[in-house]
């Protein structure tokens, strides 16, 4: 069914389309009468993406006390979404917001996941491919700055030892993972109360796995800078164990991120967030110091790579250090 088709059918109208991410996904604020609705049209069926992932997810959501957008209506890949208009945490955070509110709702919000068992059926975090993503980096960053094609068994070496920095940590509880958990898929909604002002979208692509995941998207954001002191006062209320994690895992975003983005540039042409690099580069630098990742540390600095001084190149200079295999 069509768009249009599906509107007419339902007696709404197209006002026009809203801010896009970086997914295989459409959106666009409709009307009828006096009222306003979200229609997001899914482009495939891909791990992530799924209309039916959303609509359980979401019902889940609601059902434990947090926000997530009504579905007025559902169709093939086509579903009609209560709009909570356009203020995110992040336009917010433009706008003179609090940071230290936002954050700390948002950490209320993952705290009050962490307290509730999930009981869908969702991917393992360990065998997906988020977690295989972090591979992105040694496959497209470290052949974009060094100029160099990767010589064979590079990149499982760097898998090795990442395999063996996981090993190395404790064993930790496990819940529901909203996997792009950060400030831009994060509504303010300060009509609410308690963790409602959060209104949490985006989170199709939910899975089970440690939750130190979903608080470093949030505290090491690509997007945006969140200040240390923030990060620091969010996090001394974890123990060792979950730190540890929260380290490892986030420093594995980082690396996939860190690829995916020069990925996105030359396979889709999305170049927007080439800009995000050397933030995230930074935060890799930082990440380096910690002894947990000292043998990345040790592989990272045998390839001469510099993580503060990151080099821009264009995009066809670029694809051709890039091997045919990689992620």
């Amino acid at each position: 069914m069509s768009v249009n088709d599906f509107l007419n059918k339902h007696g709404w109208s197209m006002r026009g389309s809203v801010a896009q991410d970086g997914s295989a996904r459409r959106y666009f604020r409709v009307e009828k009468d006096s009222s306003t609705a979200i229609l997001m049209e899914v482009m495939g069926d891909t791990p992530g993406h799924r209309i039916e992932d959303f609509i359980a997810i979401g019902s889940w959501l609601n059902d434990i006390g947090l926000n997530a957008p009504k579905i007025y209506e559902a169709q093939n890949n086509l579903l009609l979404l209560e709009d909570f208009d356009d203020l995110s945490f992040k336009d917010a955070l433009v706008g003179g917001e609090d940071a230290g509110t936002l954050y700390g709702l948002a950490s209320d919000v993952l705290k009050h996941l962490n307290t509730n068992d999930c009981p869908l059926s969702l991917p393992n975090y360990y065998d997906s491919h988020v977690h295989m993503g972090h591979r992105r980096m040694i496959d497209w960053f470290v052949p974009a700055q060094r100029k160099l094609k990767n010589p064979d068994g590079l990149a499982e070496e760097y898998l090795k030892i990442w395999a063996e920095i996981e090993a190395g940590l404790a064993p930790c509880a496990k819940g529901f993972m909203h996997i792009d958990f950060h400030v831009q898929n994060l509504m303010w909604l300060p009509q609410e109360s308690g963790v409602k002002r959060c209104g949490i979208l985006d989170f199709q692509g939910g899975m089970v796995g440690p939750a130190a995941y979903d608080l470093g998207n949030l505290l090491e954001d690509a997007r945006i800078n969140v200040s240390p002191d923030i990060r620091k006062s969010i996090l001394a209320g974890y123990d060792e164990e979950f730190l540890a994690h929260y380290r490892v895992l986030t420093t594995q975003f980082h690396c996939r991120v860190i690829g995916q983005f020069i990925k996105m540039a030359l396979q889709t042409g999305k170049g927007e967030y080439l800009e995000c690099i050397p933030r995230v580069g930074k935060y890799i630098d930082e990440a380096l110091q910690d002894p947990l990742l000292k043998p990345l540390n040790e592989f990272l600095c045998d390839l001469k790579l510099d993580f503060m001084d990151i080099k821009m190149l264009n995009a066809d200079e670029i694809k051709g250090y890039i091997r045919p295999d990689a992620y």
